[in-house]
């Protein structure tokens, strides 16, 4: 564990030193609260960063996009009449092409072949189990979803990388 620690630090250390030309000294950390105090800053800024990155993505959309809590935003562009709302538990049953912010699409539903989840239960994006339960049937919503509310530090090892927010363009259709 102490070696894991000191990998840790010593990673870190090159990250820091790496960011400008600048001839600084090497990053000393000298405890492990001091790290923890180190981490929470870096994740802090990264956040902001992120923030800013989404507030002007959701701006060149030119839609008045809502933003909640935990930094999902959403809009709904075509409301239906409908006042069959999503709640936790209910088996949503959606169409959508889920974006990258460069536009290149990773996933999305086929023709006739929709995708079904348990809201809150099942094993998808905690920003879509948020945006589905904003939504009433056959509401049609752009989810703009944080990469913490995405697939995390780590993305999916497939189609979304690493620390990536992702958009869904997302109908949904129905509820069992």
């Amino acid at each position: 564990m102490r070696s894991s620690f000191l990998i840790t630090v010593i990673g870190l250390s090159i990250l820091f030193s790496c960011q400008n030309d600048e001839k600084k000294p090497p990053l000393q950390i000298k405890s492990k609260k001091e790290y923890r105090e180190l981490m929470i800053h870096s994740h802090k800024a990264y956040l902001e960063k992120e923030k800013l990155k989404l507030d002007a993505y959701a701006d060149s959309l030119g839609h008045a996009f809502q933003t909640t809590g935990s930094g999902l935003r959403y809009f709904i562009y075509e409301h239906s009449n409908r006042k069959d709302s999503i709640q936790r538990g209910d088996i949503a049953i959606v169409n959508y092409t889920l974006t990258l912010l460069n536009g290149d699409t990773a996933y999305q539903t086929l023709k006739g072949q929709s995708q079904e989840f348990i809201v809150a239960f099942d094993d998808v994006e905690a920003g879509l189990h948020e945006g589905i339960q904003k939504m009433a049937i056959d509401d049609k919503a752009i989810l703009i979803i944080p990469a913490h509310l995405a697939h995390g530090i780590s993305g999916d090892q497939a189609s979304i990388p690493p620390q990536s927010p992702v958009v869904y363009d997302i109908e949904l259709i129905g509820k069992k």
